[in-house]
């Protein structure tokens, strides 16, 4: 039974038959050849990493990625943040899957209701019928219901719907200020950019990589899912032009784009992603950390320690006095 949530835990607490998901497993040796486990678990609020030492890897027994146990820690602090000990752990079989599942903080209900406002004001004939023809069914319910990541940013049931709709509304700021862009194709683009992630992640207790997303990954079967769906009577300009989106929407080759952006759509529909990928893992960071902390740890992504304004505490952005 759950009685405690990672955003309670505090430094020099004692853990007693406490439910926690396991989010990450990795075995590990150290310096003088014993065995040790890095681990994290987590909840709906967050997740804390720790280790199981050589000592209590009897009492854990055969741990699994994305099952719940009840778990014995204690909860320490260091330049990193909170860090457990675990000493057992054991499945637990009664519990509340809600309990594990982080969500966004919006409602999928009136997410998506801004979402269809977007897709209904695609006016060219051709892209509302591959958007109608690829979102659709089952495959669109998870597609509202899919993370847009594993941990970097939108790393929560709902996050793909919540970045997509972030996106498309930054975009229409671009848009105004640039007439002559596609409106209909950067819109289609902006929808299509991450689907293949429904495919690459698996949401349970906590987010996981499939083995198809591990071998193919989304870009790939993103733009694969969108060809295989779109009408046969769609001009094949047009269609390249949109899984030309999907294919560079992370910009560089180093970052997983097989090709760059060559068209202003896919220019903006780049820097699109970034914005939101990089203002929401901000955002996140900032706004879990305790009230009086001045600096959040590393963030190895963003590059920096990022920065909490005491002017955060307790005010909305309309409040702040500067």
């Amino acid at each position: 039974m759950k009685n405690i949530y990672f955003n309670e835990l505090k430094s020099g607490m004692s853990l007693f038959a406490e439910d926690f998901a396991l989010k990450k497993l990795k075995k590990a040796i150290t310096r003088n050849g014993k065995p040790y486990l890095d681990i994290e678990f987590g909840d709906k609020t967050g997740s804390i990493k720790g280790k199981v030492w050589s000592e209590a890897i009897p009492a854990v027994g055969d741990l699994t990625e994305g099952k719940v146990y009840s778990i014995d820690a204690g909860v320490s602090d260091d330049q990193f943040g909170l860090q457990l000990n675990v000493t057992s752990a054991t499945e637990a079989i009664d519990y509340n899957k809600d309990d594990f599942v982080p969500s966004s903080s919006y409602t999928k209900a009136e997410m998506q209701k801004e979402f269809e406002t977007f897709k209904n004001s695609i006016k060219n004939t051709h892209l509302v019928k591959l958007v109608d023809a690829v979102l659709n069914g089952e495959f669109y319910e998870k597609y509202l219901e899919s993370p847009a990541a594993y941990y970097i940013h939108h790393a929560y049931k709902h996050g793909l719907l919540e970045h997509t709709l972030d996106m498309l509304k930054m975009s229409e700021s671009v848009i105004a200020r640039y007439p002559k862009m596609n409106k209909d194709l950067l819109v289609t683009g902006i929808i299509f950019h991450d689907l293949g992630k429904v495919f690459e992640y698996s949401l349970a207790t906590s987010i996981s990589v499939t083995k198809e997303g591990k071998l193919l990954g989304h870009i790939f079967m993103g733009a694969d899912y969108v060809k295989s769906h779109a009408p046969k009577d769609i001009p094949a300009d047009l269609l390249d032009e949109v899984i030309h989106l999907i294919l560079s929407h992370q910009g560089e080759l180093e970052f997983g784009s097989p090709i760059k952006p060559k068209t202003t759509e896919a220019v903006a529909l780049y820097y699109l992603d970034n914005s939101s990928t990089k203002i929401n893992a901000a955002y996140n960071v900032i706004h879990s950390l305790e009230e009086g902390t001045e600096f959040a740890p590393y963030h190895k992504q963003l590059g920096v320690e990022l920065y909490r304004s005491p002017y955060l505490d307790n005010l909305l952005n309309e409040d702040i006095p500067f």
